[in-house]
């Protein structure tokens, strides 16, 4: 058993199985592969010296 959280894309609910107990599909990994840069906030300022 793996510790990421898995969602079924049929039935929508969440486990750590790699099959759904609730209609015994395959589950997919519920958390993004990449992260979106064009998401992040701006970090302008971030690096300036108080």
């Amino acid at each position: 058993m793996s510790l990421k959280l898995k969602r079924c894309p049929n039935c929508k609910e969440y486990n750590l199985t790699e099959t759904c107990r609730k209609c015994k599909s395959k589950t997919e990994d519920a958390h993004y592969k990449f992260i979106k840069i064009r998401d992040a906030p701006n970090s302008d300022g971030f690096f300036k010296d108080h």
